[in-house]
């Protein structure tokens, strides 16, 4: 199975769009929940969710750029 890495710019404008749909923001801030959970770091009030997910998945390796 290949894994495709997605650059910053499109993973950013790909949470964008599901942050737009009914069920997007509720999804995002359960995503960014378990990222926290995951490094043990809170978001606290900080960054927005699409902030905070993107460096988390950035600093997985998951996105570059």
């Amino acid at each position: 199975m290949t894994v495709t890495t997605k650059t910053m710019r499109e993973r950013e404008k790909e949470l964008q769009l599901q942050l737009q749909t009914p069920t997007g923001p509720a999804e995002l801030e359960d995503l960014a929940g378990h990222y926290a959970e995951m490094a043990l770091s809170p978001r606290r009030n900080g960054p927005s969710v699409i902030t905070f997910i993107l460096i988390c998945e950035r600093e997985q390796g998951k996105i570059i750029g």
